[in-house]
């Protein structure tokens, strides 16, 4: 027969419902098998487990009773005993005494006989295991026994271990004037519920009423002593305690090792102790699985014919789909000449119609985008080039700027430094100081807004060192001394000698702008500043007396341009910018920060650093910038600075240190005029930057080479660049960033002219 294709005018009949039909028979069939074998499955199980709870709950009550019967005739022996007179005539100790040897030989399970009198002392003792006691007067080991009632009423005791850990008890009867007591080796319970075990892994155990473990088939196990009271047994047992014969049936759990068994649990009869029977899970339903199995095979079966019929026909129904899933595949790879052919008489030939419709749509819609991306690509492209050639140039800008500004500030702190050192008068000397201060003020200004730049153009970078953080202290506390006087605040410093992981000019600028935000908040009262170690780490501390800062505030006080309302009475008003380049700097060397505040009592400041291999500092030779300069008298020292300004600064303070000195522009200049002098220098001190005639480092080689001599230097510069740390290293060179106070200076060169000792 030849197939029609699909029009849209009209529909030709689609293919033969029974093949449709197939395929719902085929998986009704499948249905019909799971319900059916699913409800046959579920019955055997339910059948098999109540004719396993029916068994365990014959065995577990036939048990129980042989238990409560075994013990009951020991009890029997105990009470005849405790009848007889004793203490008339003819029932004397020795009487008494042989009666204990008969009883014990009728009745095995008894290993001790007691007498006691209405105190609980001992009269009598006989014994299998001890020598026998007579009127030791000896106190009776379980008191509680002796509360027996006058009758004939036998009281148990607990169940107890010897020293091998074999289990017994004691139970205990009134003569009249005391009690007998009788101590019992339950080691014979261990027969009973071997007896008492069934085939397919039953098997049988006795617990006491605290949960211990007392008789069992593998003796091992009560030799253990094992504690069985926290288990779901024994604990559903307990609930039932009481109520019926029978404590627990068919109860689901898991045995001492840990395999899921099915348990029951009857009373024993005179005791408090209950009886457990035992199943294996997979034991007990072992007829359960194999009619399962059965059932599955069949189910199996069925299913895999009802499968191949489905299949047979749902193949051809599937083959369309299976062309239009190839077809969209290879559209998803990018290929939108895909087309699928529509040959059936059904609605897949629609959908193929259909399909194909879209495909040439969305060809059209894609080389449409495509010209529109290229387009925004290009643009884009443009914008980027354009960033980044504007980062380029605000990095050139921040390098150059921070250069620039760092050089005047440095000959201005040189040249006061120099200034207050001849000064006499302590009116000049104050002045001096306000002018430092007024100085430090602008520099921190200036700093701050530079720091802020360059720390978010990723510009800067840490330079680990060892740091002496009592001498960084000192410094700082000097610096900001003035502008703590001039608000009559106090300003303490207890730095210590740690030294410290870090890097000294962001140090320098944590405390720096930490002590600025205290002094500029603080009206009254003070600034402490200190360390503190803690195990590997140090604590450095800036405590203040001023408004505090409230709950909310604490994250924003380290964002930019922030501040609580409006400063103190001071003369600095502050960007609102010192806080948030703290966080970043101490972000940077990997350290954290910490702020604790209580509103109108004031605020502290914690930053966490690590420790430097050897922690403790040396005495330090020089204090902050009011102690007297360091002598450097009669040494030669070159001085190299491409600044007019900076040399002679220098030159002043080195002359009145009491050195040679020597300054030139540049590497050539100082080899020309130090041709006039007969002897080495014993120290270059040079700038990094140069100008066009090269750089520090180059003079540095240049001088030690002209000399053959590891003539020592130190590098003063303005430059940041992270390499130049490793660079003045590897010639062994001193290195210290400006600003730098005349004091630092001073030591520092002190410090490379000792080097050579």
């Amino acid at each position: 027969m030849t197939r029609r294709r699909w029009h849209r005018g009209g529909r030709p009949p689609y293919l033969p419902l029974s093949r449709r039909f197939a395929l719902w028979m085929s998986s009704l069939i499948v249905g019909l098998l799971l319900v059916l074998g699913s409800t046959e499955s579920y019955f055997g199980y339910r059948e098999s487990l109540e004719r396993i709870e029916q068994l365990q709950e014959v065995l577990a009550a036939s048990a129980a009773r042989e238990i409560g019967t075994y013990m009951g005739d020991i009890q029997s022996t105990v009470r005849d005993v405790a009848k007889l007179p004793w203490g008339h005539p003819g029932f004397g100790p020795a009487e008494r005494r042989q009666e204990f040897y008969r009883k014990m030989q009728l009745v095995p399970a008894i290993t001790d006989l007691q007498a006691v009198d209405a105190q609980g002392h001992e009269e009598l003792f006989v014994s299998r295991l001890q020598p026998d006691r007579i009127d030791s007067g000896l106190p009776a080991e379980e008191p509680a026994l002796l509360a027996a009632p006058r009758d004939d009423a036998i009281r148990l005791g607990q169940t107890f271990f010897r020293q091998h850990g074999l289990p017994g008890i004691r139970m205990a009867a009134s003569d009249g004037q005391g009690a007998v007591i009788a101590t019992v080796d339950l080691r014979l319970l261990g027969d009973i519920v071997k007896r008492a075990q069934a085939s397919d892994g039953m098997l049988a155990y006795i617990v006491d009423a605290q949960g211990t473990l007392i008789a069992h088939p593998r003796a091992t196990h009560v030799l253990a002593r094992l504690d069985l009271s926290g288990s779901d047994a024994f604990q559903q047992a307990l609930r039932g305690r009481g109520l019926q014969p029978t404590l627990l049936r068919g109860f689901a759990t898991s045995d001492l090792a840990g395999q899921p068994v099915i348990v029951t649990a009857a009373q024993i009869p005179g005791t408090d102790w209950m009886v457990f029977m035992e199943q294996q899970r997979s034991a007990a339903l072992q007829h359960a699985w194999a009619t399962l199995t059965r059932t599955l095979v069949v189910m199996a079966l069925g299913a895999v014919a009802a499968v191949i019929a489905g299949i047979a026909f749902a193949r051809r129904m599937a083959a369309p789909i299976v062309a239009l899933r190839t077809a969209t595949s290879r559209i998803a790879a990018g290929d939108l000449s895909t087309t699928v052919s529509a040959s059936r008489n059904d609605e897949t030939a629609d959908l193929a119609n259909d399909f194909n419709a879209m495909v040439q749509r969305l060809s059209a819609l894609y080389a449409s985008l495509e010209a529109k991306v290229a387009e925004r690509t290009a643009e884009l492209s443009q914008r980027q080039q354009e960033a980044e050639r504007a980062n380029a140039a605000k990095t050139r800008f921040l390098a150059a700027a921070s250069h620039d500004l760092r050089q005047p500030m440095h000959s201005i702190s040189l040249l006061v430094g120099v200034l207050r050192g001849r000064l006499n008068e302590s009116a000049q000397t104050e002045l001096a100081d306000k002018v430092q201060s007024s100085v430090t003020t602008m520099e921190n200004l200036f700093g701050n807004l530079l720091d802020i730049s360059k720390l978010d153009a990723g510009a800067v970078h840490a330079h680990i060192e060892d740091v002496d953080l009592g001498w960084l202290l000192a410094r700082a506390a000097h610096t900001w001394a003035p502008q703590a006087q001039e608000k009559g605040l106090a300003l303490r410093v207890r730095p210590g000698r740690w030294m410290v992981r870090g890097d000294p000019t962001l140090l320098e600028r944590i405390v720096g702008n930490l002590l600025a935000n205290a002094i500029r908040y603080t009206r009254r009262g003070g600034v402490l500043v200190g360390c503190r170690r803690r195990g590997n780490s140090c604590e450095l501390q800036v405590w203040d007396t001023g408004p505090g800062i409230a709950e909310e505030h604490r994250e924003a006080v380290f964002e930019e341009f922030f501040r609580i309302g409006t400063p103190g009475s001071g003369q600095e008003k502050g960007l609102g910018l010192g806080l948030s380049i703290v966080r970043r700097c101490v972000h940077l060397l990997g350290c954290s920060i910490t702020v604790h505040s209580r509103e109108g009592q004031g605020s502290v400041f914690k930053v966490t650093m690590p420790l430097a291999a050897s922690a403790l500092a040396p005495s330090a030779a020089g204090g902050a910038s009011g102690e007297p300069l360091p002598m450097l008298d009669g040494n030669f020292i070159v001085v190299v600075d491409d600044e007019a300004t900076n040399r002679d600064a220098v030159r002043d303070a080195l002359l009145a240190a009491g050195c040679h000195v020597v300054t030139a522009a540049n590497g050539d200049e100082a080899l020309a005029q130090l041709q006039a002098h007969l002897r080495s220098p014993d120290l270059i001190l040079t700038d990094f930057r140069l100008g066009d005639s090269g750089d520090g480092l180059d003079v540095i080689r240049r001088l030690r080479a002209h000399y053959d001599e590891p003539i020592p230097a130190l590098i003063v510069t303005a430059d940041t660049d992270a390499s130049l740390l490793s660079a003045a290293a590897a010639l062994g060179a001193g290195l210290l960033h400006k600003p730098v106070g005349l004091q630092r200076l001073m030591a520092a060169l002190k410090a490379s002219l000792g080097s050579l000792a």
